[in-house]
């Protein structure tokens, strides 16, 4: 409660006068005398009412504090808001009825009780359930206090959750494609030591691009493009005429941005999660030029009967990344044999 309003040096100057007011006010409403107002406005009953809400207010204060601080987080259980209520009621009543008595004894002169009594029970009545307004609102503010702590806790796991799932994309290495990867050079080694030396080459770029952009957010679409093309070049080597790669309209993206590894994921998922063969060729393309902001990869429909788990997750992978950027949505369509993956292309504007 450090930072709570009720502490704030400026709330308890500034309020009690007006708490005051409000309060000289309801009590002549309850006498029926409003009347006395158009005598004088600060005449020295107001004085009284507005030192009054002084005096009760800060007693009020500290004990809020001392249950703040003796049962925390458990104030909002009802039986202590109760007994939050209850105290602050005795305590203001019987503040006011001894400041308000000693007032009407000592400093009007009044010597017996009778001739003070009808205002003496007014103001402490009127005060005392003041005591139990200022008491809940202080509840409001602490439970709304604990409503938005819990929520900006929630957002903050969230957030988090999303950190770690973008890193969690952005360091996936699947360990299928370097396997397939070593198969087709053992293959190359035996017959073409130049196709060799440039297979190594490009898978060295290939995870190069990896490692290097583990640690980033977003790159240029750019950077994307041309790791797409090193990928690309490893599976040709293994589907030399059935595997085909069109890029449209790339122009069009520049100054976008993309989730690292983003195209090469979704091309690396495209190819092992495809039957592929000569009378069945896979062919790909991918197109920046989409009005609304997409760049949308298209293939002819033909997957594999069973996807390993290592296909979906990075799917799911994939579009958790991308909420941690965007509200646009990772779009996944299938519709009259072809097959859609829509990727928002991300503005860092």
């Amino acid at each position: 409660m450090k930072r709570s309003l009720l502490n704030q040096p400026i709330f308890r100057l500034i309020v009690p006068p007006i708490y005051g007011t409000m309060m000289y006010f309801l009590i002549l409403l309850i006498n029926n005398n409003l009347g006395q107002l158009t005598e004088t406005m600060f005449n020295r009953e107001l004085l009284v009412c507005v030192v009054l809400a002084y005096l009760v207010s800060e007693p009020i204060r500290l004990v809020i504090l001392l249950f703040l601080k003796k049962y925390q987080d458990e104030l909002r259980k009802p039986t202590n808001i109760g007994f939050l209520l209850v105290t602050n009621l005795i305590i203001g009543s019987l503040i006011i009825f001894l400041a308000a008595y000693s007032y009407f004894r000592f400093i009007e002169g009044a010597n017996y009780l009778s001739t003070f009594q009808t205002p003496l029970i007014n103001l402490t009545v009127v005060f005392g359930v003041s005591a139990l307004l200022y008491s809940l609102f202080f509840l409001s503010l602490f439970l709304l206090t604990i409503k938005n702590e819990s929520e900006l806790k929630k957002e903050d796991l969230k957030r988090q959750n999303l950190e770690h799932q973008l890193e969690i994309f952005n360091n996936e290495i699947n360990p299928d494609l370097l396997f397939q990867s070593l198969e087709t050079l053992i293959s190359l080694v035996h017959h073409n030591l130049d196709s060799a030396e440039d297979f190594v080459d490009r898978l060295a770029l290939v995870y190069r691009y990896i490692l290097d952009n583990r640690k980033k957010e977003l790159v240029s679409v750019d950077d994307e493009i041309r790791a797409s093309k090193n990928l690309i070049y490893l599976f040709k080597e293994k589907f030399p005429d059935q595997l085909n790669y069109e890029l449209k309209n790339e122009n069009k993206a520049r100054g976008k941005m993309l989730v690292p590894n983003t195209l090469s994921m979704v091309l690396d998922c495209l190819i092992n999660g495809s039957i592929i063969s000569p009378w069945q060729p896979l062919n790909i393309t991918v197109d920046f030029g989409t009005e609304d902001g997409y760049m949308v990869v298209q293939h002819k429909e033909n997957d594999k009967l069973s996807n390993n788990k290592y296909i979906k997750n990075q799917y799911q992978n994939l579009h958790e990344a991308f909420s941690f950027f965007t509200d646009q949505p990772v779009i996944q369509i299938k519709a009259y044999g072809d097959a859609f993956i829509k990727i928002p292309l991300l503005d860092l504007n």
